[in-house]
Formats: C-alpha cells, structure tokens, sequence
C-alpha cells in the first residue's frame, strides 16, 4: 500500500508521526511519500518538501510565497499521475490541503481528512469542499464528528491525537525538582511554534506578565519555546522588555505541569 501524507505545521507533522508508525504497526510494508516536517521523516515518510518550513501566518506571508505553493500543487498532480498513492491523507492546513484534496479527487485518488479544518469555527461554507472531495474526514472532537456528519460528511471519530501523545510523554523529573525548589509561583508562557506567532505574540505575553508580576510579585515566568530559534527571539525580546523570565527548549510538558 502507497500513502500520500500532507502536513504543513509543525502540529501537523507531529500528528502525522504518529499516524504513520500506527499505521506501519499494522503493516510494515506500507510506503509513504508526501510534504511534511521532520517528524514525518524520522517515522519514514519519503518527504517530496518539507512542506511545515512554509508554516506561514497572514495574507503578506501567504503571498510572499504563492510560486512556491503554485509549484508545489503542479508537483502534486505529476506525483498523483506517475507515482499514484492508494490514499491521500490530510492534515489540517486547509489552504494549500485543500487544493490537494482536489487535484487528488480528479485523478481518482480517495482522499481522507485527518485531524480536520475546524470550519464549525471560521468559513462554515468550506464544508461542501469537504464533502465533494473527501471520501472521509477523521474527526478529532465529537461535536465536530456531528458537526461535520449533519452536513453530509462521511466521518469516523478518532478523538484528539494529542491524548495519545500525553499518554506517552515522560516527564524529566530532575527537571521538575530543579524548579520546585526555587518556589514562586510559576507562569507557563508558550507562545506558539510558529515565527509569526512568536513574532506576533510574545510581546504582548510580556505586557500581561508584567501586570501578573505587578500584582504577585512571587510570580516566575517560564517559557515553552519550540526550538533554538524562537528561543533565541524570545530571550531577546524579554532583554529589551528588561523583563526576567527563564526560557526552555523542548520542555512544553514539564512547564505545562509546573505552572
């Protein structure tokens, strides 16, 4: 069996790591190809670009690099044609998903939506895209499972892959010691694992923990940055704030159990 991955964010890639070593337990010789990050390609996706470095934000930003999805969907139809998968699998990122979704469905390729655009919440008439192009959506919520089932939509409720991601995460308890001791109450910041979203959303975490401290001034301020680069963003940004706050890669979980 050939599967076609697309995930354009770094939620996206870690969902579709997963999804694909489930699938593998089951059969080993399944092969996949697709756009995604490097989560998808440490699980042994064969990426064709790696599609979650455009995990852009804002119509600037989208336009900035229209060729590159342009290309990037002319790649697709020549993949769908020479190298046809049994089964398009979607991972959010309607934008550009969308436009696979239907390149996919004219070359006769089923297509399947998991962890789907939440349209109950923006865009609601995008549903009927959905329904012409999907042959199933693997629903993540149960008001989304009805939602989506209402409109005429093929679904199968699988729950939230990130309930299966807490199930194994193992929490560094030296770690968590380490903070404890120093007491104070602790503030979790996590501002995103996009550049935009660190961009557009740090600053105003500062001016909110600012007023936080104001009001408890034992309060410490730890932040969940996504890798080395947004840590280095966010560090900078709390030295011209002069604002203290202790900044820690790869430590979402413990900062989420410690605040």
């Amino acid at each position: 069996m050939k599967l076609f991955f697309s995930a354009g964010e770094p939620s996206g890639d870690l969902h579709g790591a997963n999804l694909i070593r489930a699938i593998r337990r089951r059969d080993p010789g399944v092969e996949v190809t697709g756009f995604g990050g490097p989560k998808m390609a440490a699980a042994g996706a064969s990426l064709h670009y790696p599609l979650t470095e455009l995990s852009v934000m804002g119509l600037r930003r989208v336009l900035e690099h229209l060729p590159t999805f342009f290309r990037l969907a002319a790649d697709s139809e020549r993949l769908f044609r020479d190298d046809r998968p049994d089964a398009v699998v979607l991972i959010d990122y309607p934008g550009f998903n969308f436009e696979l979704a239907k390149r996919a469905r004219a070359a006769g390729i089923p297509v399947y939506y998991f962890v789907p655009p939440q349209l109950w919440a923006w865009r609601r008439g995008r549903v009927r895209q959905v329904r012409k192009w999907c042959a199933g959506v693997l629903s993540a919520l149960p008001f989304e499972d009805d939602w989506y089932r209402a409109r005429g939509v093929r679904t199968h409720y699988v729950g939230h892959p990130y309930f299966d991601e807490l199930a194994n995460q193992r929490l560094d308890p030296s770690f968590l010691a380490d903070e404890r001791v120093k007491g104070g109450a602790v503030v979790g910041l996590l501002p995103g694992s996009r550049n935009q979203e660190v961009a557009a959303n740090f600053e105003m975490m500062l001016a909110a923990a600012r007023k936080v401290k104001a009001a408890r001034p034992d309060a410490r301020f730890l932040v969940a940055a996504f890798n080395d680069r947004h840590a280095a963003q966010v560090r900078e940004a709390a030295a011209r704030a002069a604002f203290p706050v202790s900044v820690h890669v790869g430590r979402t979980p413990e900062v989420i159990e410690l605040a």
